[in-house]
């Protein structure tokens, strides 16, 4: 039991955190991914984890939630390909009153080249939608230096920087920094790190936070943070809790700062398994 006294803090704190900032919490029995933030076997081969997760409402409230996930990873000694994406919808109608509470995709590609041992560069370009607050597309796309800090089987660390450029189009004129307009852009600081624990032999946390700042154009920064507590039940199913936050410090007018996400559920991974 003392092993497992970490998850259940986490899981703790980051229940406290959705109840105290309203966020959206799925806690029904979902199958949902991880991203696989940390060391993948350098032998060429695609390895990643998938999942859906669905909700149904009848009665007083009818309403319906859908979430799918995928990551990929490919790695060698030389360079590393990750690619993701994920799909959330829902919906709900109380007295006859449809209401859309998540419309929301996103596409993600990262290559990593090795410099050395522990220097790399990297390449990242990221797409993304939220209809429920008009943001019918992000583009962003970024490149710089990284370096890991930490690299072996049970801890990895890295932390990388560059420069990034970010796209912002909305379905209807938004009010954004003192002017209207339904397009807005601005070149990006690229700040970010990553670390992977393995705490016991089949409890491992992971996380990920990104900060965007602008250099020029529309002031705003974006930050991203996504953690992950994993316990492994067998070689391909993980039971997983994952909280994520996305912050804009200039979003359009009625458009909150922050919006945080909770999953809970299945995480089931795909590939080969890597050799003994």
């Amino acid at each position: 039991m003392p092993a497992l006294r970490p998850m259940f803090s986490l899981l703790a704190a980051a229940l406290a955190l959705a109840a105290g900032t309203g966020a959206q919490a799925q806690l029904a029995v979902p199958i949902v991914v991880a991203p696989e933030h940390g060391a993948s076997p350098a032998d060429g081969r695609w390895r990643g984890s998938g999942g859906a997760a669905a909700t149904l409402s009848s009665g007083n409230t009818d309403g319906a939630a859908v979430s799918l996930n995928i990551d990929a990873v490919r790695a060698t000694r030389r360079d590393r390909v990750t690619l993701g994406g994920t799909l959330n919808y829902g919906r709900s109608e109380v007295d006859g009153e449809r209401e859309t509470t998540a419309d929301r995709w996103s596409a993600s590609g990262r290559y990593d080249y090795n410099l050395g041992p522990h220097a790399f560069v990297y390449g990242r370009a990221l797409i993304e939608s939220d209809r429920v607050v008009e943001l019918d597309r992000r583009d962003s796309v970024d490149a710089g230096l990284g370096w890991k800090l930490v690299d072996d089987e049970d801890t990895s660390f890295s932390v990388f920087s560059g420069l990034g450029r970010v796209v912002d189009r909305y379905t209807e004129e938004q009010s954004f920094d003192g002017r209207r307009g339904s397009r807005f852009a601005r070149t990006t600081l690229a700040l970010g790190e990553e670390s992977s624990h393995r705490l016991t032999p089949t409890v491992e946390l992971r996380q990920r936070l990104d900060v965007a700042p602008s250099i020029s154009g529309d002031r705003t920064t974006l930050l991203r943070f996504s953690g992950t507590l994993a316990v492994a039940l067998n070689s391909t199913l993980s039971l997983t809790v994952t909280l994520s936050d996305q912050f804009n410090s200039e979003p359009p007018d009625g458009v909150r700062r922050n919006d945080l996400t909770l999953f809970t559920g299945l995480n089931l991974k795909f590939g080969p398994s890597p050799a003994p």
